[in-house]
């Protein structure tokens, strides 16, 4: 017991002994007051193009300083917030900064510095400086101009006009996917003259930009670009707000469709092309192709009489390609779609189910007949049509060269794993995620994969279905 005692004392004593130690050993000033001194040393600024400058200085008589906050502030931007280092009892020093030229700066708006001084006990003292004023760079025109001179789509460039508190540009006709910069000095030959204001992307955001800025790629060109609209046949741009509007007819479903006329040749490629808007509820007169039995895409279109269609997917704008050589129409739904919307697959052993199919594949989404998109025919069921052909494969004793895989995207990424399916109307084996091993001694590869179960040779159009809901990959032989 006199043992309990004791070490209850000596925890007693210890409680004591911290409770009355300090928090801390900080020095303790008087509260204090930070006399503030400043003067601007610029009374007239150019948006964009000139710095302000101004002299602080700040003294203490018993407590020492801390910090200086500055802020300047033009309208509603605050063109700097920065905080600087303060120490002891005395701190004088001039700063200059640049003024950009952005949003709701008016002519003769006060660009205004505010200042405050603060010391170690939190004292501050506020000071504000005023007596400077910008103005607007002169925007008496302006231009709608390509990137480079190289750029096709908008020609040399189109003047705007004035009208009340923008500037307009109407009866464009231009693609409706363009790239372009707004000049105030654009040149008869399609150049820019970079010595005048020019509008870019910078940060995201539509900013005065120079030269340098975007030939380094720290500015980029104006992507408009709207696949509802026909063409792009009105842009506004007001200078005061760097509001940029533009539009055009709105699109329409096609009922005609001549992959000559309608689908444009693309530098370096064989095939032609052009997003179209289709409506399962319009029939399509399909024209420009050799054969049409064998041109239209299977898995978005139905053959009804002669050379009209019946478009199967849903409502809206699809990228269309015409391969001349292989008299072959192919649909996708736009870059940007995504599962659950539609699902993408590429591999190899297979190709485009043409008239003189050939395989094609070769793992990766930059070629047509590389990939092949699936049209979502059901919720969580997909669908795509190909040529498949299998033979022997070197890597393993058992598996054929008919290799692919489902992803999610139009790229790598979200990729389905083909040991989750139950394979029907193929001696196809659906890979876990554990992967194969390979004659080598190799092991996990084509994880995921659906692979040939066979090196016997077989070859085919098929339609292929994976129907998510009942975990299954069908396959129909169409010839």
């Amino acid at each position: 017991m006199k043992r309990i005692f004791q070490v209850l004392f000596l925890a007693l004593i210890a409680i004591g002994y911290t409770a009355c130690q300090p928090d801390s050993f900080r020095e303790v000033y008087p509260k204090g007051n930070p006399t503030v001194e400043a003067h601007m040393l610029t009374n007239e600024v150019l948006f964009g193009s000139d710095s302000i400058s101004f002299e602080v200085k700040i003294t203490e008589k018993a407590t020492p300083l801390s910090t200086l906050s500055i802020k300047v502030i033009v309208g509603l931007n605050v063109i700097v917030n920065e905080e600087v280092r303060t120490p002891n009892f005395n701190f004088e020093q001039k700063f200059t900064y640049a003024v950009p030229f952005g949003p709701n700066m008016p002519e003769g708006e006060p660009v205004k510095v505010y200042l405050t001084a603060t010391n170690v006990e939190g004292t501050a003292t506020d000071f504000i400086l005023s007596d400077c004023v910008g103005h607007r760079p002169v925007l008496e025109t302006m231009y709608v101009m390509p990137p480079t001179i190289d750029y096709k789509p908008l020609g040399k460039g189109k003047q705007m006009t004035w009208d009340e508190e923008k500037f307009v540009a109407y009866d464009l006709g231009y693609p409706k996917s363009i790239e372009c910069l707004l000049a105030v000095v654009g040149t008869k030959f399609g150049r820019i003259d970079w010595n005048y204001p020019v509008f870019g992307m910078k940060d995201d955001k539509l900013s005065l930009i120079t030269q340098e800025e975007f030939e380094s790629g720290v500015a980029t060109s104006i992507q408009l670009s709207n696949d509802n609209i026909e063409s792009i046949d009105t842009i506004q741009f007001d200078p005061m707000t760097f509001d940029l509007y533009f539009g055009g007819k709105v699109a329409q479903p096609v009922s005609a469709l001549d992959v000559n006329a309608d689908l444009a040749e693309v530098a370096g490629k064989t095939y032609r092309h052009a997003k179209i808007f289709f409506d399962p509820a319009i029939e399509v007169t399909i024209s420009g192709v050799t054969n049409m039995a064998t041109a239209y895409n299977l898995d978005y279109m139905e053959l009804k009489d002669g050379n009209v269609v019946k478009f199967l997917g849903e409502k809206g704008m699809y990228e269309v390609y015409y391969l001349p050589e292989e008299d072959y129409i192919a649909v996708e739904p736009l870059r940007d779609a995504v599962y659950p919307n539609v699902m993408w697959m590429t591999g190899v052993g297979f190709g485009l189910p043409v008239a003189a199919p050939k395989v094609q594949g070769g793992w990766g989404f930059d070629n047509l007949g590389q990939y092949i998109a699936c049209r979502t025919v059901a919720p969580k069921v997909y669908q795509f049509t190909a040529y498949l052909k299998n033979g022997a494969n070197a890597d393993f004793e058992t598996y054929g060269s008919l290799n692919f895989k489902f992803f999610h995207q139009k790229g790598w990424g979200g990729e389905e794993v083909g040991g989750n399916y139950e394979q029907i109307g193929l001696d196809i084996k659906g890979v876990g995620s554990e992967g194969l091993t390979k004659v080598n001694g190799d092991t996990g590869a084509e994880a995921g994969n659906w692979i040939a179960n066979t090196q016997e040779e077989f070859e085919g159009i098929y339609r292929i279905t994976l129907d998510q809901n009942k975990l299954t990959t069908t396959y129909e032989k169409l010839r």
